[in-house]
């Protein structure tokens, strides 16, 4: 099966929604966090509702790349169904690449999906004032999250309890890589592990957008960049453990 048809294949399986809690992401979770940005500006009207219609998107669409994501392949140890995608003739690389790649197609739709909550229920400003160079930013920051996604396939595949993990990183995560706070404006060794992770600079790109800052090229050059550099890793690491199952003939390496 070529790349294109498990790629069609993967949208076509999410965008029927028949997971509940993928449902809550996509749907309710960026009603909530608009609900909260139109109290605050009710009560403060010093309160930067750009900025902050723009962070409530992206804590969606890093909701969904973790959870979905990051289950990739553990839901497919839970259901049994592992152990066929390693005998496939499709490589394993593949099989998480096209998982991780639908799930930043359907981020990016939650994206789209806030904004219009943002512009039509709640009637709050937007702040995007070149729609082109907003776009190619969260471009750049889909392949940081896919990347990052494929990381967490490979990492979560080892735990069982993967969603006390999950949960666990969600908010630290958000922090960590700027949407709230700055990174500029964190303790030393903070800032340094912020950089080293690609979302942060996909991030910072998109947030650069916003003010048209003459960094924001700078910004997605490093985040894809640095995004390669995970990228490689990945594409290392899946190999490898997909020679370690086809040799042993079984999930005890995983």
């Amino acid at each position: 099966m070529s790349f294109v048809s498990l790629l069609v294949r993967e949208i076509r399986y999410f965008t029927n929604f028949t997971n509940k809690m993928y449902q809550f992401l996509l749907f309710f979770q960026p009603l909530m966090f608009l609900a909260i940005v139109y109290f605050l500006k009710q009560m403060r009207d010093d309160v930067n509702v750009e900025k902050f219609v723009v962070a409530s998107a992206l804590i969606s669409m890093w909701s969904y790349v973790l959870y979905s994501s990051g289950s990739a392949l553990i839901s497919q140890k839970w259901s049994d169904t592992l152990k066929l995608l390693i005998a496939a003739p499709t490589s394993l690389f593949q099989i998480i690449l096209t998982k991780v790649i639908s799930n930043a197609f359907i981020a990016l739709i939650s994206m789209i999906l806030s904004f219009t909550y943002a512009r039509f229920i709640f009637q709050l400003p937007i702040g995007i004032d070149n729609f082109g160079l907003f776009f190619l930013s969260v471009l750049v920051l889909l392949v940081s999250l896919s990347v990052v996604g494929m990381i967490l396939a490979i990492v979560f595949v080892a735990f069982q309890n993967v969603f006390d993990y999950q949960n666990l990183i969600l908010t630290p995560a958000l922090l960590l890589c700027g949407v709230f706070i700055p990174v500029d404006t964190m303790p030393l060794f903070l800032k340094g592990l912020a950089y080293l992770v690609p979302m942060t600079w996909g991030i910072k790109s998109v947030y650069e957008t916003l003010t048209l800052s003459p960094q924001m090229y700078s910004s997605m050059i490093i985040s894809l960049g640095v995004s390669t550099i995970y990228f490689i890793l990945s594409v290392l690491i899946i190999k490898k453990i997909e020679m370690v199952l086809r040799k042993h003939g079984s999930l005890g390496a995983i």
